[in-house]
């Protein structure tokens, strides 16, 4: 059996936590010892994996990784602040290979066959560093928007080589890396999706919602996501008189959360829309929903998207990276990424209810068939790297 090592930085609830498990879960593990590396233990997800599957942590320098700079300067915490400062200083120079190692050798007691970086940025340095036989690494960011590497290029450009193979989530991910790194190895997996366990979840608990138009909207508040210009869409509609029977519900948490209920209050916009936190099980409230609506500026895969396809939901989504890769217009409407295009897509289906009747009828063919990706995984972990 091959001895087989994610990395990850942290185990909060997002998509990256979500695919892992996923992944995890779909995957013959019997065929693997797999231990999962978290940088830091800080989140809660993660705990619902296969009973063979262990979980080691970092050592305490690993602390501030996922933490920028400006959000350290915020807690006020010296030695948090001092770890950060010291931590850019070893990556702006060479220092920080031999730190990497020297760390690994009090957390990881073992040698593995395969390494996986398991998200964008300093996973990556991790598993370079490391001694592992073959190393991978997992793209999930948007290059062309958002480049974590971006004020150590030339750290990156080294360590980038290191890896037996780059996998991008979609092929616009792959294109967009490429264009930053191009003397790079990369191929796409698209990400895979428990069906069944959607579906499972979605009827655990039993919601219904009255007879509005009820809209819904799941994901981390965040600039990215674009929350703020989907309140000031709704603020238009209200001040036109078009919501009388349109609710739209949030589910998600953020740096963003406090901004975001602001400008409901400012807007009194209470009454149109609840901002409802994170929920481990968001998916019986998606179910119950008449749209999902995905308004971010950036995404590299809309996980969210191919979630509310499975349960049924028609979806109102921003032309953002891959969402044609995912989806076409029999589901949904994919709009100009702007105010002014959510703003005529949700005009549109307000006043023409049957829009989205249309759009459930087609969504009964949909299927998300993930028999070939997890083929493509179990074939990486395998050695095999052709796909």
């Amino acid at each position: 059996m091959k001895n087989v090592l994610f990395v990850v930085d942290e185990k909060k609830m997002g998509g990256v936590s979500v695919l892992l498990e996923d992944i995890l879960k779909n995957i013959n593990t019997k065929k693997y010892n797999i231990d999962i590396m978290v940088l830091h233990n800080s989140g809660n997800y993660l705990n619902d994996l296969p009973k063979e599957i262990n979980i080691i942590y970092g050592t305490p320098f690993f602390d501030v990784v996922d933490l920028s700079i400006k959000e350290i300067l915020k807690t006020k915490n010296i030695i948090k602040i001092l770890k950060k400062i010291y931590l850019v200083s070893l990556m702006k120079t060479s220092l920080i290979k031999n730190k990497i190692i020297k760390e690994r050798k009090k957390c990881i007691k073992k040698h593995y066959d395969v390494e996986v970086a398991f998200k964008d940025g300093f996973c990556a340095l991790f598993t370079a560093y490391g001694d592992s036989d073959i190393k991978y690494h997992w793209l999930h960011t948007d290059y062309s928007m958002y480049d974590c590497t971006a004020k150590y290029k030339k750290l990156f450009t080294k360590i980038f080589k290191c890896f037996n193979k780059i996998i991008g989530i979609s092929k616009s991910v792959v294109e967009r890396f490429q264009a930053k790194y191009p003397d790079t190895n990369c191929t796409v997996i698209y990400n895979l999706i428990d069906e069944n366990k959607i579906k499972k979840q979605s009827n655990l608990d039993q919601i219904n919602f009255d007879n509005k138009l009820n809209l819904i909207s799941v994901g981390r508040i965040h600039n990215m996501k674009g929350y703020d210009r989907l309140i000031k869409v709704f603020n238009r509609l209200n001040k036109e008189k078009k919501l009388d029977d349109v609710y739209l519900r949030i589910i998600g948490d953020g740096p963003d959360m406090q901004l975001i209920k602001t400008m409901v209050k400012e807007y009194s916009l209470e009454d149109k829309i609840d901002i409802m936190g994170q929920k481990k099980n968001p998916f019986p409230y998606v179910q119950a929903s008449d749209a999902f609506l995905m308004c971010s500026r950036y995404e590299p895969f809309g996980l969210v998207i191919l979630e509310a396809m499975i349960l049924d939901v028609p979806v109102i989504s921003t032309d953002v990276a891959s969402i044609r890769e995912i989806m076409n217009e029999k589901y949904g409407m994919i709009v100009e990424n702007s105010e002014e295009g959510l703003y005529h897509a949700l005009l549109a289906i307000i006043e023409n209810r049957k829009l989205l009747k249309k759009y459930k009828e087609n969504l009964k063919e949909f299927k998300y068939d993930i028999r070939k990706i997890v083929k493509q995984i179990e074939d990486l972990l395998d050695g095999v790297t052709t796909c």
